[in-house]
């Protein structure tokens, strides 16, 4: 069987820590990683190297484009980090202009492979990808709000008493501040969040959604004041999302790709449960959504799509 190889452009936090999840998820994958600061690349393999001493994978190298050849996955995390006072959308102009460069010196050497995004502003610069690859939707791929669902399981665990493993709740839409949650499709233990409530006693009124939506929001800013950066949860998400497509194992994640329509929205990259598996992400069955959450995924593919033009028309 032919090894999978899986190349990381960008060797900061989340690329190492991508590189981490990435070889505990898959052990049998090559794990290239590339930096436009070489002695960076080098620095993150060394250490994963020592780590790896005492559990077994060795398969990580730092390289350069050229390295790139016959990748199954490509995943980047490189560009411009979050800045105060701006948003993911602020992002979008700088880390596009990255973005493309990095594809245009990919693409050649790995026609076939399955792009993932996880640079901010996510969902904007899968489109930007897909603009410049023109391939099969569902071969780039944005982490999404694959992370805001992770947060979103780890408050409701805390608030239900129950262990996050066992609630089905999505983030959806924008990987930023329109996104929503799908409170119409959310189960515990398999039961509809409703009935779970009613039978356990627990409550979550409309103020208290509220308030774990503004917590899912607020997490990665509480998380910088106390550490600087967050990684291990996106990088986490990247693992999850490699293995799947390594594995073939039609995980369902909320990921985004570049989608014909959502709620009226033509060619928006927007976050839905998914199923992942070799041939990428595909949609399966659009989620049945009440009036006010239709109405809220349609803002936030208006937003994103807005932001997308913006870029694209400058390109």
């Amino acid at each position: 069987m032919r090894q999978p190889k899986i190349v990381i452009v960008g060797a900061g936090l989340v690329g190492g820590s991508a590189a981490l999840f990435a070889a505990v998820a898959i052990p049998s994958a090559e794990i290239v990683i590339i930096d436009v600061a070489r002695v960076r690349a080098e620095g993150q393999t060394l250490d994963l190297a020592h780590a790896a001493a005492l559990w077994g994978h060795n398969r990580y190298y730092a390289g350069d484009y050229e390295n790139a050849r016959d990748a199954d996955i490509i995943v980047l995390t490189a560009g411009v980090g979050l800045q105060p006072g701006q948003t993911r959308l602020d992002l979008a102009r700088t880390n596009a202009a990255i973005t493309a460069d990095i594809v245009d010196r990919t693409a050649p050497l790995a026609p076939d492979a399955i792009y993932v995004i996880a640079t901010n502003p996510c969902d904007v610069l899968t489109s930007v990808v897909f603009d410049r690859l023109r391939c099969a939707r569902e071969r780039v791929i944005s982490t999404g709000t694959s992370l805001d669902t992770g947060r979103l399981r780890s408050l409701l665990s805390e608030r239900l008493g129950v262990v996050a493993p066992a609630i089905h709740a999505y983030v959806l839409g924008e990987h930023g501040e329109s996104a929503l949650i799908d409170w119409s499709g959310a189960t515990v233990s398999g039961m509809p969040l409703e009935m779970f409530l009613a039978r356990s006693g627990k409550e979550l009124g409309p103020a208290s959604r509220d308030m774990i939506l503004r917590s899912v929001h607020e997490s990665a800013k509480l998380i910088k004041e106390g550490k600087g950066a967050t990684h291990y949860g996106v990088a986490s998400a990247i693992g999850r999302i490699c293995q799947a497509i390594v594995h073939n194992t039609d995980l369902i994640l909320p990921v985004a790709i570049v989608h014909a329509e959502v709620e009226g929205v033509p060619e928006v990259c927007l976050s839905l449960p998914m199923v992942l598996n070799s041939r990428g992400a595909q949609l399966m069955a659009y989620p049945e959504l009440n009036p006010i959450e239709r109405e809220a995924l349609q803002r936030s593919a208006r937003i994103v799509k807005e932001a997308t033009n913006s870029v694209l028309l400058d390109r």
